[in-house]
């Protein structure tokens, strides 16, 4: 895991950008796998980590990890409800910019997929 004072990668589809950006005390990088729409996240996330996603309206938001989602709001203010199922599943409603809280293990692992 690499630590930068900042981060932001873009990923870009015909349809949409996507750009994923970790910010807290450290700032940590993720990774988008080149030709895809998921964003890879690894490392120490027991004092929380706060990301956040560049979406378009009714774009899902799925996000796989050993840790735990605390909340996910909106370009608006408007905390999103979890979807459920084996992931956490979050829809936007508005466009812009959505934040995502999280907590977990000094070793934790997250996906972040955008559809």
């Amino acid at each position: 895991m690499m630590k930068k004072s900042s981060t932001q990668l873009c990923w870009a589809s015909v349809a949409s950008l996507v750009c994923l950006t970790a910010q807290a005390m450290p700032t940590s990088e993720v990774i988008f796998e080149k030709g895809s729409n998921c964003g890879h996240y690894q490392g120490d996330l027991t004092s929380g980590e706060l990301f956040l996603v560049e979406m378009a309206a009714a774009q899902q938001l799925v996000i796989s990890t050993d840790g735990h989602v605390q909340t996910v709001t909106d370009s608006k203010g408007q905390v999103l409800e979890d979807k459920g199922g084996a992931n956490y599943r979050y829809l936007s409603e508005h466009p812009g910019t959505h934040s995502i809280k999280m907590v977990g293990r000094a070793e934790s692992t997250v996906d972040f997929c955008v559809s």
